[in-house]
This record gives C-alpha cells, sequence and structure tokens, in this order.
C-alpha cells in the first residue's frame, strides 16, 4: 500500500468511526487497485459485539468509493440498532 492509499485508508476508518459510533469498530480496511488504476474496491470489516460484518464498494477510483462505504456503515449501524432492540430471535 502506498503512501496515499495509507492516508485513504486512515480516513476512512476515521470516518466510519464517526458513523458506526459506540459498539461497533473497524477491524480491517481492504483496498485494491486495479494495476491500469481503472478499478477500485474497498472492504471493510466491522465488529459488532459478536457478530463481524463486511460491507464492500467497487468503482473507478478508490476516492468515489468514500461515500458509498460510509453509506453501508451506516446502514449497519442501523441494522445493529434494530438487532440491540428485537434480539437475534
Amino acid at each position: 500500500m502506498n503512501h496515499a492509499e495509507e492516508r485513504f485508508a486512515k480516513r476512512l476508518a476515521d470516518g466510519l468511526g464517526r458513523v458506526l459510533g459506540v459498539g461497533i469498530v473497524v477491524d480491517d480496511i481492504e483496498l485494491e487497485v486495479g494495476e491500469d488504476g481503472r478499478r477500485a474496491r474497498v472492504t471493510a470489516t466491522l465488529l459488532a459485539g459478536p457478530r463481524m460484518e463486511r460491507i464492500e464498494a467497487v468503482g473507478s477510483s478508490m476516492l468515489e468509493l468514500y461515500e458509498p462505504i460510509v453509506q453501508r456503515a451506516a446502514e449497519v449501524r442501523l441494522k445493529d440498532a434494530f438487532w440491540q432492540m428485537v434480539g437475534p430471535g
């Protein structure tokens, strides 16, 4: 991972942390960029108590994936809040 990708991953982890709040943590962020630089994939592994969630976004560049991955994290936050209210049953 080059320096720009490291900075992007750090900024993304910070942004995800703000959206996820207490109780869900970012365990890992994987960045893949095609050799031609025209395809990118971001995968984030999140830990929500005993559950693990993986969210992913694919697009033509890393920068365009920031917003979709944060939106998917918000969905995980909502799903976790619902799970906390109704439980696994």
